[in-house]
């Protein structure tokens, strides 16, 4: 984790987003943050700089994009959502619940495995007989999910895995199975090669195999109500260079 970070100060109007504020003079406000499961390692890092930086308290909440968006439109009272991809908060615009969105980071397919084997390729690694079981986030609610089923395809083997194949509903689920030797092999983010590297082998995956995973931002209908602006404090802060330091230290692309 990142926890010695040089905090400057904070960079305002660093994303262009078409979004209104309004004062509500309170000082002491917790946001209510729902992310990706992709997200919980560097979030923890984040909110940690972001108060320190802001004095604005952030409450975290973690699932699979797809079983947060359903809370939300259940009336969870979530402030922003942070997306493994844009489908989910264009989903929830188009019905009513955000209006502010943007593109913060670009995430990362990995490979974990056994430490200690040795493959020629990954087609070697997911066939072999000792590879009896492989996680994959589930695709109806993880985007890393539908990511990993897209390399498969591309790869061509997914058919010849389907004897094989654990689903996870989310990436910590997936990881859950890995750390508890459920499955040999799994398909999660990057972001977690730091929680495996001691006792699995890691592998990135070639980004021009599987489509572009774009991690999304979204105000949501009870952060422009009632913290509109701690959430949009947030969302620039997203684009700091100290997020951004956090970002890429977990495996995040930044454009």
């Amino acid at each position: 984790m990142i926890r010695n970070i040089t905090v400057i100060a904070l960079v305002v109007g660093l994303l262009s987003v078409s979004c209104t504020s309004t004062e509500t003079g309170a000082e002491d406000k917790v946001l209510k943050i729902a992310i990706a499961a992709n997200m919980q390692y560097p979030m923890d890092s984040i909110t940690t700089v972001f108060t320190e930086l802001t004095g604005i308290t952030c409450e975290v909440t973690s699932n699979s994009s797809g079983m947060l968006t359903a809370q939300i439109q259940n009336g969870a009272p979530f402030d922003l959502f942070l997306s493994a991809n844009m489908s989910y908060p264009e989903e929830l615009i188009k019905s009513g619940f955000g209006d502010c969105i943007s593109i913060y980071a670009y995430g990362k397919l990995a490979l974990v495995y056994p430490i200690g084997t040795k493959y020629t390729s990954v087609e070697d690694l997911l066939l072999d007989s000792d590879i009896r079981r492989i996680a994959i986030p589930d695709e109806r609610t993880a985007p890393y999910g539908i990511t990993a089923e897209a390399f498969l395809r591309k790869i061509g083997i997914r058919e010849k895995l389907t004897g094989k194949v654990v689903i996870g509903e989310s990436v910590a689920q997936v990881n859950q199975y890995i750390e508890t030797n459920a499955v040999n092999a799994a398909f999660t983010s990057y972001s977690y090669v730091h929680k495996f590297e001691q006792k699995h082998e890691v592998i990135q995956l070639d980004p021009t195999m599987y489509p572009e995973i774009e991690q999304g931002a979204l105000i949501l209908k009870s952060g422009k109500k009632n913290h509109p602006d701690e959430s949009m404090t947030f969302i620039e802060f997203l684009s700091s260079e100290e997020c951004r330091k956090i970002l890429v230290h977990f495996g995040y692309n930044i454009k």
